[in-house]
């Protein structure tokens, strides 16, 4: 089969589009036919040899979280699905850069039928990321006020849409040209960085999800409701900054969940939730995809929003 490997840690040119082995099925696993994966910072941080403390690789490695494609075969150990079924998810370790991958059952879900599959690969990784941030970290409530730094990117899209949907009152921080496609998601307050601070515009925030890290944690808890929670996936926040303040601050990361990635397909499919697409590469393009997602080379469009996705079929 056709993919996408490294065989070390590296920038892009240690991707090697070829030939490799197909994988092989463990009995709680279904393989699937993928047609297309996405672009996701974890992707390249893993690449980069940056997290090989915490997630090292075994070489050759296969890139990709997002995954959409059809089932092709299913284990013994996997029930609820046929064969041929349109599915989508998330995988922990990579390897959704390939013509086919194994999945583990309950990392994987029946795909919006709305969606193509380039638009369906888009979803999982970023979906999952902003619904555990808002629901499960952030424990969001119908009335309170939510703060999200750096809305326009691919997870706090999602977390927009979902605060909103959750009876939030939403708050933005970002850009000013991207203010139109905020208001759309359901921005209620879109403030643009480039002109305001942001202290000096809100207060008695609920929830703020910092995506951004750096100072975006200790300038947030000033404006925070004591008892508030802070929920950030860009570092570890300073806990005795935010305990200061009376607020509660977390980082967190992603896991695939079943359940999560149903209720994430129902909202589409009910025209609730929309996702976000910047630009389509075939899978052999994924160094060209990568530079660009990256800043290192333009890209012939200008777009400040939506996913990147690679297209294998």
């Amino acid at each position: 089969m056709k993919a996408i490997t490294i065989k070390n840690y590296g920038d892009t040119d240690t991707l090697i589009y070829g030939d490799t082995i197909n994988p092989e099925l463990g009995k709680s696993q279904a393989l699937i036919e993928v047609f297309a994966t996405s672009v996701n910072h974890i992707d390249i941080m893993m690449a980069s040899g940056k997290m090989k403390n915490s997630a090292p690789l075994t070489f050759p490695w296969i890139p990709g979280a997002d995954f959409a494609g059809r089932i092709d075969f299913l284990g013994e150990g996997v029930h609820g699905f046929n064969k041929g079924d349109e599915v989508y998810g998330k995988l922990m370790n990579g390897g959704s850069y390939a013509e086919y991958l194994a999945v583990d059952k309950g990392s994987f879900a029946l795909m919006p039928t709305s969606l193509s599959f380039s638009q369906a690969a888009s979803v999982p990784h970023v979906g999952l990321t902003a619904w555990e941030a808002v629901f499960e970290h952030g424990k969001i409530e119908p009335g309170q006020t939510v703060l999200i730094h750096g809305a326009s990117g691919a997870v706090e899209t999602f977390a927009v849409q979902f605060a909103k949907l959750a009876g939030g009152f939403v708050y933005t921080v970002d850009r000013g040209e991207n203010r139109t496609f905020l208001e759309s998601l359901g921005a209620d307050i879109v403030i643009d960085y480039t002109s305001n601070d942001f202290t000096t515009i809100v207060k008695d925030i609920d929830l703020v999800l910092d995506f951004v890290g750096k100072d975006t944690p200790a300038k947030s808890y000033p404006v925070m409701k004591k008892g508030g929670i802070l929920v950030s996936t860009a570092e570890q926040p300073d806990t005795d900054e935010s305990k200061k303040y009376g607020v509660t601050a977390t980082s967190m990361g992603v896991h695939p969940d079943f359940k999560d990635m149903s209720e994430i397909t129902a909202l589409i499919e009910s025209g609730k939730v929309i996702t976000d697409i910047a630009e389509v590469f075939p899978l052999s393009e994924t160094k060209k995809a990568w530079d660009i997602y990256s800043h290192k080379t333009k890209c012939e469009k200008h777009y400040t929003h939506g996913k990147i996705i690679l297209e294998i079929r």
